[in-house]
């Protein structure tokens, strides 16, 4: 059975659910989860994949937003991870060339810092090799003269030199809700807002299904499945303690911060990655943005209520100066911000530099199988590796894992050329709307080949609204609760468009006619569309609001 990956389309993917028994069902839609379910429901695998909120809702739209080639792991000497890494950041790129495209990154050599000009080279050239890196996307080494004139605003006492190379960035959310798509279109059930609550078993107290509560109708069903994968990233132990009490090794978590600035504040010439007494800060130029992170400290507040401190912004305007001495800026310019929460493992009295960033594979007496750890560019490899373990545990013979060729939903496109045609082509087709060739690049970027079919929306509402702006948002917030499975003004706004982390003055500006356009799709009251008017601007609140 198959429907439209829409909101509208609900109820029939709730039965289907219901009436169905699953070889798999997945918990979590983030990356991972998205992950699983389009490897295994491409191995042949009747699969269903569950949220309890929106896809990409927690950790998968709270990264730093690069699809990153193990850089970092050199340090370590931990080769075989980048050369996982980089290979795996080539095959995301190449199945969604909309989502995931390089960027220049500058790597300063700074004095006192643990790099200098002949590890720095001698690390970029173990890289290369290691990641694959194309030839034309290999390191250059500058000098600081060079560097300097490539970067005015580094500080000229302390930068002595710098390395260039090609890193990967993508929008994390939209990477994680079209995985979770083309999943859908590949044959898996796929539903945001169902909880799982419970599990069921037999006889032998074995688990055999889930109790799941639909959050959008407030009511249960269930759900069988011979195999259940609990992939709820930083929630995984509150999923295994409904199996069993935890002990041994279990889910720390690190927080993260980043903070977004107008452009002119941090007028970067291109993304940087700097050391800061050891710790990697980026800053990233994005559209008429630069945002700034990441800090990383051990988190135990509420989980579904993520504030960003004073404290932390503090100190990363302070990383700021130190790199970029002549910035004029404060906590008064942050244009949005937002907060994340990765899961690292350890076990009983482990210290913070015990914790494992790497992903493991848990299974309990009662046959829960949970995957917990791992980073957004080892998503695919991640869904592997569960894959082969269930086959193993199962005796089960699976063709091997086809995802490496498996495009993704809006990355129909053989080479970026083709792409750039294609944005020329729209560009030239609908012209009389008035689009500039920014706002089709625009786009492009965030729905790929599907992008003609926004446009087509877009034309349809060009008589009914003389203001393009609301007019180009009406029929974006249609076109994602037909296509992109939207229920809240929370799910355009943050993980469909990224104008709340991004463009928050065009999120107030705009909300009235989203909410319109949802309420009549959605069938909202007044009183819902009340309740997500106040939910939104508790978004934008805590996106511009630093605690104490």
């Amino acid at each position: 059975m198959q429907t439209r990956f829409s909101t509208q389309q609900r109820d029939r993917q709730r039965e289907y659910l219901e009436n169905t028994s699953f070889d798999m069902i997945v918990i979590g839609g983030g990356i991972t989860g998205s992950g699983i379910a389009l490897d295994a429901v491409t191995r042949g695998m009747k699969v269903a994949l569950i949220e309890r909120k929106d896809f990409a809702s927690g950790t998968s739209s709270r990264s730093g937003k690069l699809i990153h080639g193990g850089l970092k792991y050199l340090k370590n000497f931990e080769f075989s991870i980048v050369k996982e890494v980089g290979r795996e950041r080539d095959i995301v790129y190449n199945n969604a060339r909309h989502l995931v495209y390089p960027i220049n990154m500058v790597f300063p050599l700074i004095k006192g810092e643990s790099f200098n000009k002949i590890t720095l080279k001698a690390g970029l050239t173990v890289y290369d090799r290691l990641a694959g890196v194309k030839s034309e996307e290999r390191h250059e080494i500058h000098s600081k003269k060079s560097t300097l004139q490539n970067e005015p605003l580094f500080h000229k006492k302390t930068v002595t030199g710098s390395g260039e190379y090609v890193e990967y960035r993508t929008d994390d959310s939209r990477l994680t809700m079209e995985t979770a798509k083309t999943a859908f279109e590949k044959g898996a059930a796929v539903l945001n807002y169902t909880e799982m609550t419970d599990f069921i078993r037999d006889a032998e107290e074995k688990i055999t299904g889930i109790l799941v509560n639909d959050r959008l109708n407030d009511d249960s069903f269930l759900l069988h499945g011979t195999y259940i994968v609990n992939a709820a990233g930083p929630w995984v132990d509150e999923v295994r303690k409904k199996d069993h009490p935890i002990t041994g090794k279990h889910m720390v978590h690190a927080k993260g911060i980043h903070l977004v600035f107008p452009y002119e504040k941090i007028p970067v010439h291109s993304s940087i990655y700097f050391q800061h007494n050891g710790r990697m800060i980026a800053v990233i130029p994005r559209g008429d943005t630069t945002y700034v992170g990441s800090t990383e400290s051990l988190y135990e507040e509420d989980m579904n209520n993520i504030y960003v401190y004073k404290s932390e912004c503090d100190y990363l305007i302070g990383c700021l100066y130190d790199m970029f001495p002549d910035l004029d800026i404060s906590i008064n310019d942050i244009a949005s911000s937002w907060a994340g929460i990765r899961p690292l493992i350890g076990h009983d009295n482990s210290k913070p530099s015990e914790l494992s960033r790497h992903d493991e594979i848990f299974e309990s007496e009662a046959g829960l199988i949970t995957i917990a750890g791992g980073k957004l560019t080892g998503y695919r490899k991640m869904a592997e590796r569960i894959m082969d373990y269930v086959a193993r545990r199962g005796h089960i013979k699976l063709s091997p894992s086809q995802t490496e060729r498996v495009s993704l939903a809006g990355g129909n496109f053989a080479s970026e050329q083709d792409m750039h045609l294609y944005m020329n082509e729209l560009y030239k087709q609908y012209e009389h709307l008035q689009l500039s060739k920014q706002d089709i690049h625009t786009y492009v970027f965030r729905y790929g080949s599907r992008t003609g079919l926004l446009l087509e929306q877009i034309e349809a509402f060009d008589s009914s609204h003389t203001n393009h702006e609301k007019r180009n948002i009406a029929a974006e917030a249609m076109y994602t609760v037909e296509h992109e499975m939207v229920a809240t003004l929370a799910d355009f706004y943050d993980r469909r468009t990224s104008y709340l982390l991004f463009d928050i003055d065009r999120v107030k500006r705009t909300e009235p006619v989203v909410t319109e356009i949802l309420a009549n799709k959605l069938n909202w009251d007044s009183y819902r569309q009340e309740e997500e008017r106040h939910s939104i601007q508790v978004l934008i609140d805590q996106a511009l609001t630093f605690l104490e």
